[in-house]
């Protein structure tokens, strides 16, 4: 198996691996016990904090509050500006992923005013449109790091003091779920306007269902759930210690992301395709990326076909967003960039992993060509 969509999820490292393993057969007691100190069970939920706060450069450990993964955590941001404020304006980017569209519209029908901030047709956020739409009863602001589909890098240093000079109570969020364990992140240099932050361990090498929402000391969340009073009442319930296991490691291993590598092979499959391809389009192209994500389209190609093909041959890229594989509408991100139909609906996501090598996108590539030929 040839695997080219990591920013979909990708795979544990040995070392997370090993450090679940004992949560789950020797040291299986509850955290939240009173015993929780004397049998170890607290353990990889503290070491996961101190692993996050080192990696983000955030205040504290206790910034942190664990959740299943991002999707939970902006639902959760959500829901709580909204029971809290009842009502004022709300503005997120026109390509953030369902996990923020979908409770966003769901304020719309509690009666806020939500206002999706276009991008050009790069990707990147449109700042005259933002500027123009802070208004003074702006209660939120929502933009994601990092594209999950063309892998743009939005500029959330300046961003962030846009909101702060506009509208300084306005709290600034953003889905840094493909932006952790990829690019370096400063919670208190430039991204430092910034109140909370999503993540999950999945998508830089850490098991599925953990992740967790950074909260900047001060800011007050209603709790997420009730019922137990685990972590600080917050979110209630008895924690995934032997995910938070593997979190922690996963979170100190992405300190050393490898970026420059994987780019250069990145940078290296996308010079070929184009040798092969002319008329291929490398969409996000001439703006800041993720070094591991490579988005095209090859004209008069359907993705979803294409990409159907390949996985018959055990290699497996996405076509979109990863949580709406095989939707019939091409990428939403596409979309809001003005690509055109025809064009959109070739597009294919290939993204790499510290684990990808130059051999498996040779073996795309021509796999690629034997499909164009039998065309």
């Amino acid at each position: 198996m040839i695997y080219l969509d990591n920013n979909a999820t990708t795979q544990p490292t040995s070392r997370v691996v090993e450090a679940m393993l004992p949560y789950l057969t020797e040291c299986y007691f509850n955290a939240s016990a009173s015993t929780a100190a004397f049998t170890g069970a607290d353990k990889p939920q503290g070491e996961a904090a101190c692993a996050m706060a080192k990696l983000l450069n955030a205040e504290e450990p206790d910034c942190f509050t664990f959740t299943s993964g991002a999707t939970e955590s902006n639902n959760w941001v959500c829901s709580s500006i909204a029971r809290s404020r009842k009502a004022g304006r709300v503005l997120i980017s026109a390509i953030e992923h369902a996990s923020v569209a979908e409770p966003a519209a769901e304020m719309a029908r509690s009666g806020f005013e939500i206002v999706e901030i276009p991008v050009d047709s790069n990707g990147l956020i449109q700042i005259d449109a933002l500027r123009a739409a802070l208004l003074d009863d702006t209660i939120l602001v929502s933009i994601m790091a990092a594209n999950n589909e063309t892998g743009v890098l939005q500029p959330m240093g300046d961003i962030g003091r846009l909101i702060r000079e506009r509208c300084p109570a306005a709290v600034f969020h953003t889905d840094a779920t493909q932006a952790i364990g990829k690019i370096p992140i400063d919670l208190q240099s430039d991204w430092q306007d910034i109140d909370l932050l999503s993540f999950s361990a999945h998508k830089f090498h850490g098991p599925k269902g953990i992740g967790g929402l950074y909260i900047r000391p001060g800011l007050e969340l209603d709790p997420l759930v009730l019922g137990g009073g685990q972590q600080h009442g917050l979110r209630s319930g008895t924690i995934n210690t032997p995910a938070l296991a593997g979190l922690a490691i996963a979170a100190t291993e992405a300190s050393d992301s490898k970026a420059k590598a994987i780019r250069d092979i990145r940078d290296s499959f996308e010079a070929s395709l184009l040798i092969k391809f002319p008329e291929a389009i490398i969409h996000s192209r001439g703006v800041p990326r993720l070094s591991n994500t490579c988005f095209f389209s090859l004209l008069g190609w359907n993705g979803e076909d294409v990409s159907s093909l390949l996985a018959a041959d055990g290699i497996i890229v996405g076509t979109g967003a990863a949580c709406s594989s095989g939707a019939i509408q091409p990428s939403k991100s596409l979309r809001s960039m003005g690509v055109p139909h025809e064009v959109a609906i070739g597009g294919l996501r290939v993204t790499l992993s510290r684990m990808t090598t130059p051999q498996e996108l040779g073996e795309l590539l021509e796999r690629l060509v034997q499909i164009e030929n039998k065309n």
